[in-house]
């Protein structure tokens, strides 16, 4: 009798002791997770950095290098895919460059810079209609920052009504041609200056 007692103590202590010891390796699960998910954003933003780095140099094998290490840390990130997409431009590997440029803007709606650049290569590759939505997207986003900013200025919007004035003017829309002139003369009236004065100076 004592020995059945002693053996269904031992098997209540073991048990205690394996739940006890699941629960701490769940904790550190969960802690190495959450400390993954602090400092995955720094992690790739440090990978990225080496990866601009290398592609201005001209090295695009290492760029690349490191841009697939920042799809393993996070498959969706945008900078990431603007970064592929540039390395695929500076090759002339057009399509592998619009399919990332693609993924960049799906990945993040609001990223400017991988906007612009897409509707830049629908621009140089006479495609205006296509250019034309995201250069509108990169217009409204930067005119609410302009609206936020005391000086009024924002380069993409800037740059977004110039492209669309052009894209406007390509694809034969006067009405928004005219619609996007009148706001360049309302936001960036020094523009309007420039332009004349430069006008003037070659005539």
């Amino acid at each position: 009798m004592e020995d059945r007692l002693i053996i269904q103590t031992q098997r209540r202590e073991r048990r205690q002791e394996h739940k006890e010891l699941a629960a701490k390796s769940c904790y550190s699960v969960i802690i190495v997770l959450l400390a993954l998910l602090v400092l995955r954003p720094l992690l790739v933003d440090q990978i990225l950095s080496r990866a601009e780095a290398f592609r201005a140099a001209g090295r695009l094998e290492e760029s690349q290098r490191q841009c697939d290490k920042a799809l393993l840390l996070d498959d969706d990130s945008s900078r990431t895919w603007a970064q592929l997409a540039r390395i695929h431009q500076a090759r002339s590997d057009r399509a592998l460059a619009y399919a990332a440029y693609e993924k960049a803007v799906q990945a993040d709606p609001t990223n400017c810079s991988a906007r612009f650049e897409l509707a830049m290569m629908y621009i140089d590759d006479e495609q205006h209609p296509l250019a034309v939505g995201h250069l509108e997207q990169v217009r409204r986003l930067g005119l609410e920052k302009t609206k936020a900013c005391q000086s009024g200025a924002d380069s993409y919007h800037r740059a977004a009504l110039h492209m669309l004035l052009l894209c406007y003017e390509k694809v034969g829309n006067p009405a928004k041609a005219e619609m996007t002139r009148e706001e360049i003369r309302v936001f960036y009236p020094n523009c309007q200056r420039d332009a004349a004065l430069a006008g003037s100076a070659r005539s």
